[in-house]
């Protein structure tokens, strides 16, 4: 995601309004490595803006998303997770615990839009889904325990 300054000059570019809750919302997510859910930012920001509405802060993320200055991605635990991190890279997802880990992309440029018929691309993602160290562990344990 860019900066808070380049994410103003590109709102202020397109005609809109840099509000405080737009400074906000992208302040908290500057630099997050944790895949935050909406609900995680919400919780987040809410003690600075206490009139914050989710709909607002659903229509702030999807923007950055539109502008491909944020990624999207179901991690399986029945929320989307969003990544200010759009360099490419992949995430490993595990699915007893649902922590997500960045890992460098193993996937080569993506399509070019004439070879997608037209369609543009604005970001890519890939995710491996499995079990993290910590949870394979605990299901060999629980597998010779039984």
């Amino acid at each position: 995601m860019n900066t808070v300054d380049a994410l103003s000059e590109l709102v202020r570019a397109q005609g809109g309004k840099v509000t405080s809750q737009r400074l906000i919302i992208w302040r908290a997510l500057a630099d997050d490595k944790t895949h935050p859910t909406a609900e995680a930012i919400y919780q987040r920001v809410k003690p600075q803006l206490p009139s914050l509405s989710p709909a607002t802060l659903y229509s702030v993320l999807n923007e950055l998303v539109e502008w491909g200055e944020l990624r999207r991605f179901d991690a399986g635990d029945g929320s989307i997770h969003f990544d200010p991190d759009t360099a490419p890279h992949a995430e490993l997802i595990c699915l007893r615990c649902h922590r997500v880990r960045d890992i460098p992309t193993s996937r080569a440029q993506p399509p070019r839009s004439g070879d997608l018929e037209g369609f543009r691309v604005l970001t890519r993602s890939e995710q491996y889904y499995g079990y993290c160290a910590e949870c394979l562990a605990a299901l060999a344990t629980s597998a010779s325990g039984a």
